[in-house]
């Protein structure tokens, strides 16, 4: 990691945003030795272009999907 005086940056922050960018390493800025914020390597989210996460996969019906269930209407009191 590196750390870089807030003074310096106006004339060093291109230059160090190409460090950052080939380094892929963060830099710490500091205001009198105290740090105050970093510098990090951009990196882009990965999205999915998968939509449909359960496309393609075989769909199962069990054989008594449509049967009565006399103790789910006991259950509800019906």
């Amino acid at each position: 990691m590196k750390y870089l005086n807030i003074q310096d940056t106006d004339s060093t922050l291109t230059a160090l945003l190409d460090e950052v960018t080939a380094t892929q390493t963060e830099v710490v800025v500091t205001r009198d030795g105290i740090p105050v914020a970093r510098i990090v390597p951009w990196q882009a989210k990965q999205t999915s272009t998968h939509h449909y996460p359960l496309r393609g996969l075989p769909i199962v019906i069990a054989e008594d999907f449509d049967e009565s269930m006399p103790e789910l209407w006991e259950a509800l009191g019906e």
